[in-house]
């Protein structure tokens, strides 16, 4: 579709713009003209009196000078006497310029400008007695001077008087004319407000109605009614062709819904089949992970039941008693279902059923400690995870001190996820031997050991949590070890 210029939002709203533009443009240059007009009027008002005001202050000026050099015979006073008298010749020849019709008023400006030229005349009669010291003469001619001055200042006074009065009621008629010329601008300007209203109401409703038609229908398909009527605008403009584009889009996208959900039934059958194979691929996990779980030391059972009998033999029942009910848990623990996952609770609990069994054969060499954050106990892991650290931590560690070893086991809740921290302050381990705890070939063979290798726990607890770099060990060599195992939060029911 092809739009004509004329017919383009563009060219209307330009059209419409300039119109007001021009307007505006004609009402400020009308105004223009009348505060010119009344500027030129008030100015040639006053210019009469300001050219009669100038002709006495010069008049003035010559009566001072002259007065001074008829006193003192001053040159310097003399010399001011004649530029002044030039000046004053100059504000008379400006007067008869006024003269143009022989009114009664310009008649009198010819009287002044007579009265001015016996003036200069008198005066220089005046200076040139000066010169000849005749003061009888000056004296006469300075009297005549100051005679024709005061006739000067009477017609001055007579035609300013005439001229204010006949100013007033021009002043009147020009605040009249102002008046009137104040209201036609404010009609014009009203004219002009409710003009430009109308047109933007126009333009503005001829633009947006056909939007927000099809604004609704927008609307109507993201709800997901493709069935609608055609958006029908008939404008000849840019909207009507918006209109023509946007109900092919509507017909395009109801054809590429029909093809995505012809696709999407296909897909489903897909997406079960795949659910399928990715059930069986999870039993095969679990498998795995149950296969290595399932390690176990079977001389840790022969060991521990000689050092029941051994204890039995050096103390009494109840500590014998004891001694069996924790090795009765420890192994109720170790064999636990391989399907099942616990709570770091029991993991603690463990823990404590071990080390009870160590410090029968350590004694006090070995001294135990825990700081557990209670809030943290409740967090899901699987079981086995903490004592091959131990294990660790007493036979690479502890063992082979000769003073007397400490071995800390610390819970932090941290919101998002649980640490456990083991430390020890055993003999440690070099970098290389740090490197074998994670090496498949690596495994604990001791009297007290399950025989669970630290990368078998790193499998495990990837496997369950989904999850990398959830263990971190530090050790120094004759300092200790530190163990740091991150529990993600997934707190819930025992499975």
């Amino acid at each position: 579709m092809k739009i004509k210029i004329q017919n383009s939002i563009k060219f209307r709203l330009f059209f419409n713009y300039a119109v007001l533009i021009t307007l505006m443009a004609v009402i400020a240059l009308f105004s223009w003209n009348h505060a010119r007009y009344y500027q030129d009027q008030i100015d040639e008002m006053f210019y009469r009196n300001l050219l009669l005001d100038d002709l006495k202050n010069r008049l003035d000026d010559v009566d001072d000078e002259l007065l001074l050099y008829l006193s003192t015979k001053n040159s310097d006073n003399l010399n001011q006497y004649m530029y002044n008298v030039e000046v004053l010749q100059e504000s008379s020849q400006r007067i008869t310029e006024q003269i143009t019709n022989f009114t009664e008023e310009e008649l009198m400006f010819i009287d002044i400008k007579n009265m001015i030229d016996e003036y200069i005349f008198e005066s220089e009669w005046a200076v040139d007695s000066k010169r000849k010291s005749n003061v009888v003469g000056y004296t006469y001619h300075y009297n005549e001077m100051m005679t024709i001055k005061e006739y000067v200042n009477q017609y001055v006074g007579e035609l300013n008087n005439r001229q204010l009065s006949r100013n007033a009621s021009t002043f009147d008629e020009m605040s009249r004319q102002a008046s009137q010329a104040n209201l036609y601008n404010m009609l014009l300007i009203i004219d002009l407000i409710a003009l430009s209203l109308m047109i933007v109401y126009k333009t503005s409703n001829r633009m947006i109605r056909p939007i927000m038609n099809l604004s609704h229908s927008a609307e109507e398909i993201s709800s997901g009614q493709y069935d609608i009527e055609d958006v029908s605008v008939s404008s000849n403009d840019e909207i009507e062709l918006l209109a023509i584009t946007f109900n092919k889009m509507k017909k395009s996208i109801q054809s590429h819904f029909d093809d995505l959900k012809e696709k999407s039934e296909t897909e489903a059958k897909l997406k079960d089949q795949e659910l399928e194979n990715l059930k069986m691929q999870n039993l095969l996990e679990q498998s795995h992970m149950y296969a290595l779980q399932s390690q176990m030391n079977p001389h840790f059972l022969f060991n521990t039941i000689n050092a029941a009998v051994q204890l039995s033999k050096i103390e009494s029942a109840k500590r014998t008693n004891e001694f069996l009910e924790s090795m009765s848990r420890l192994f109720r623990y170790n064999v636990k279902e391989l399907h099942s996952q616990v709570t770091l609770a029991y993991e603690v609990d463990n823990i404590k059923d071990y080390l009870e069994l160590l410090s029968v054969r350590f004694g006090e060499m070995i001294r135990f400690e825990f700081d557990v954050d209670q809030s943290g106990l409740d967090v899901v892991m699987p079981p086995l995870i903490l004592q091959p650290f131990v294990e660790n931590a007493y036979i690479h560690g502890l063992s082979h001190k000769e003073t007397e070893g400490h071995l800390m086991i610390t819970v932090l809740d941290r919101s998002l996820e649980v640490e456990v921290i083991i430390s020890d302050d055993g003999i440690g381990m070099s970098s290389s031997v740090l490197t074998k705890l994670f090496e498949d070939h690596e495994k604990v063979e001791s009297r007290y050991s399950t025989g669970i290798g630290i990368k078998n726990v790193k499998k495990r607890l990837e496997m369950f949590y989904k999850r990398k770099d959830l263990i971190k060990i530090e050790s120094t060599e004759n300092e200790g070890t530190i163990v740091k195992i991150i529990l993600p939060q997934d707190r819930g029911d025992i499975c």
